[in-house]
């Protein structure tokens, strides 16, 4: 089974001396393609950190990390001339913060993370559009950001990051502005896709009610990743 992510001993360090604080400490986590894995963990435990070293947002301290096979964190540093691809190209964000932008109409937010690794604009918007059906905003597809409710932009965002036929998807809280009955269907749309194209995903949440039929589920405290179940 092809690898998605590997992070060995993954270590990322704020501060030194008497100010550092060990954010991520030493790291191990392997993700296959068609797998779930989730993130549990307090507030402050290092899941968000994670992610962003997972997303080549933010350079680990030391240890190694390959994203689809390809070393991007090791012992030659930061390997960063092909970041902005990699996270264009291979990669899907899904934050706590939609990012939409004001704009722009519903469709084109969507429709642009498309065309960005050059689908023409017409496959484009079909796929977009049967994103935005599915997760039930399709109706406000002309609409802009400002005029959804919170839970609109959030299901807006995610359709955003699935619409490019990503490998990975970085998911931190996608449910947390919806409620039981939709955050369960966007569940079931990631777990569908992992399963159907062979796309790894990674959630982090707090909520234990969303990650039922997850291959995988690792706990964090004080920045480590403890065994997975």
């Amino acid at each position: 089974m092809t690898e998605v992510v590997r992070l060995e001993n993954l270590r990322k360090v704020y501060g030194s001396g008497e100010t550092e604080v060990v954010a991520l400490a030493d790291a191990n986590l392997t993700l296959h393609e068609g797998e779930v894995s989730a993130v549990l963990g307090p507030s402050g435990s290092g899941k968000t950190t994670m992610l962003m070293c997972l997303g080549c947002i933010t350079e680990p301290t030391s240890g190694t990390m390959s994203i689809g096979g390809e070393e991007v964190y090791g012992d030659g540093g930061w390997k960063r001339r092909d970041l902005r691809r990699l996270r264009r190209e291979k990669m899907g964000f899904i934050f706590q913060a939609h990012n939409l932008i004001p704009f722009l109409n519903i469709l084109d937010n969507v429709v642009i993370a498309a065309e960005l690794v050059g689908t023409p604009r017409k496959e484009s918007a079909k796929k977009a559009m049967e994103l935005l059906e599915y997760l039930e905003v399709a109706h406000r597809a002309d609409k802009f950001p400002a005029t959804l409710s919170g839970g609109e932009r959030q299901r807006v965002a995610i359709a955003r990051a699935l619409v490019h036929g990503p490998s990975l998807i970085l998911a931190d809280e996608p449910t947390a502005a919806l409620d039981t009955d939709r955050g369960r269907k966007v569940v079931t749309l990631l777990k569908d896709l992992a399963r159907k194209r062979g796309v790894g995903v990674i959630v982090v949440t707090h909520d234990v009610r969303m990650v039922e039929g997850f291959d995988s589920v690792y706990h964090m405290k004080d920045g480590a990743i403890l065994d997975s179940e």
